[in-house]
């Protein structure tokens, strides 16, 4: 493509993506379970916050009232963004965005506050750190890029007793890119791509799952806590008159291309037909063709 990929630029990108996605009814069980807790401010964090999208979102859907939010992720590039980008949300929503010191950032609209807090932090090692006993523990699109086997218990004992968590947009094993061009060359490109998943290594240990969605189910069960709530939050993007909504061909495109890079070398794929299904693929975005969906599941829950 004529464009370098970035990062930061696809998770805003993907944020009207998460919001059509985003099952409702798990949204709204959150709500009543935070409504139950009384007027005391939430003492809550998300890891794998990216440039702050999600707290945007929590926001904008009323789910917090009053807030102490720490925004962790481990990459240090996108939490400088975060502020940047959620007083330009600030402004375009109708909130009141101050400074209050490096890397935090004050949010108000009416009686609403949020004070929000970033920290550089690696998931596993968080807990040492971290003992406040959260009430609230936000990850979004974020767990099937880890071992469940370990996430979910270190994420677990940054809850305090009765804390809530909720974690969405869990990729689930379905990847569909339509139309389809050669059946048989999809089915072996979508194969592979789950496989790399469950393949992944990361500091010489395991960092993903395909079917991170449905094996939560038994890991939050192992670690005994409760899912008070869980659903479909598929991503499904295509285009309206020819054209995608907001900034979402270069969602489409980045898609594409990590689907290419994951798949890069592999020895059952011949490098020029998978070169020259991406360039149709993103051919398809640019004349407004493509559709792309995503299965995922949301959890919500109670340690």
């Amino acid at each position: 493509m004529a464009f370098e990929y970035s990062f930061s630029r696809y998770l805003e990108a993907k944020k009207t993506v998460d919001d059509r996605a985003l099952n409702r009814i798990v949204m709204e069980q959150l709500r009543a379970e935070l409504a139950a807790q009384g007027p005391n401010a939430v003492n809550a964090l998300e890891v794998g916050g990216g440039v702050g999208t999600m707290l945007a979102r929590l926001l904008e859907h009323d789910l917090l009232r009053r807030t102490s939010y720490r925004l962790v992720d481990l990459d240090a590039g996108l939490l400088a963004r975060a502020p940047d980008y959620l007083a330009k949300w600030a402004g375009e929503a109708g909130w009141e965005a101050r400074e209050a010191g490096k890397g935090a950032l004050t949010l108000q609209k009416g009686d609403r506050r949020c004070n929000v807090h970033t920290q550089t932090a690696d998931v596993y090692s968080l807990g040492a750190a971290d003992t406040d006993g959260r009430d609230l523990l936000v990850a979004n699109a974020l767990l099937d890029l880890l071992d469940l086997e370990r996430a979910v218990p270190a994420l677990m004992g940054l809850l305090r007793p009765g804390g809530l968590f909720y974690f969405t947009i869990n990729y689930d094993g379905g990847t569909i890119f339509e139309p389809v061009f050669d059946p048989a060359l999809e089915e072996t490109i979508m194969r592979l791509y789950n496989l790399s998943m469950d393949q992944r290594v990361t500091d010489g240990l395991p960092s993903g799952d395909s079917r991170t969605g449905r094996h939560l189910f038994a890991t939050l069960r192992a670690a005994d806590v409760e899912v008070l709530a869980s659903g479909s939050s598929d991503w499904v993007v295509f285009p309206q008159a020819g054209r995608y909504p907001a900034d979402e061909g270069y969602f489409l495109h980045h898609i594409v291309e990590t689907v290419q890079r994951e798949l890069k070398g592999r020895p059952e794929l011949d490098p020029e037909t998978l070169e020259s299904w991406g360039i149709r693929r993103h051919r398809q975005i640019e004349d407004g063709a493509l559709v792309y969906i995503a299965h995922q599941l949301d959890f919500l829950g109670r340690r």
